[in-house]
């Protein structure tokens, strides 16, 4: 008796199975042609930025080849196409490898605006603005001696891993301004702090050695 109630029971469950599968199989077989068309764009979208990454990859190491081999018309071109392409971490490295490249060809306007471009790029590590800001103070003979000291005040008044590289700079350019006693003050405050390198005491001790015995 109870096996007849179960092949009953079984047949109900069946039958309620069919309706639901014959009122809702449009919407089951939508959501499902959904979801795998929604996994395979996922799929095809990651394949194709993975293929991308490694695209850029390569023109960025063809741009360096180039540069080693002094042919700065392609490796330009190279990295234009890098900065159109990529994201901001290729985009940045090649700004300052046009820069770079500005500053071999002695075209230190165009230099001058890859690092500005650099300087102004939003969502990027203030250090690389700072880098960017540095080796135009150093690379630059359009900006005069005075100008280079004031530029380096940003890095001289705040806490930054630029700081003791921004105060040897201020002591050389004042040294080339004459201003002797200013420069032979800071370079001995500067070599009484912990924070500087034995490669930076080594250096600050050879313009000790040089301008002040």
């Amino acid at each position: 008796m109870a096996d007849i109630f179960d092949e009953v029971s079984e047949d109900l469950r069946k039958d309620q199975y069919k309706q639901i599968w014959l009122k809702y199989k449009k919407f089951i077989i939508s959501f499902i042609s959904i979801f795998i068309l929604s996994v395979a764009s996922f799929k095809y979208i990651e394949y194709h930025q993975e293929k991308k990454k490694i695209e850029i990859a390569i023109l960025y190491f063809d741009g360096l080849q180039e540069i080693e081999r002094k042919n700065y018309e392609k490796a330009e071109v190279l990295f234009k196409k890098i900065i159109d392409d990529a994201d901001l971490g290729y985009k940045v490295l090649s700004y300052f490898k046009l820069a770079n490249i500005k500053f071999n060809i002695k075209d230190f306007s165009s230099m001058e605006s890859y690092y500005d471009k650099i300087i102004s790029l939003d969502k990027i590590n203030k250090a690389y603005k700072d880098y960017a800001l540095i080796l135009k103070i150093v690379n630059s003979p359009n900006i005069n001696n005075y100008d280079k000291v004031k530029s380096l005040k940003p890095f001289l008044t705040s806490p930054s891993e630029f700081q003791p590289i921004a105060s040897e700079l201020e002591i050389l350019y004042l040294i080339e301004n004459k201003k002797i006693k200013i420069a032979k003050s800071k370079l001995d405050n500067l070599l009484k702090q912990k924070n500087i390198s034995n490669n930076q005491k080594n250096r600050l001790s050879t313009i000790n050695e040089i301008y002040f015995k």
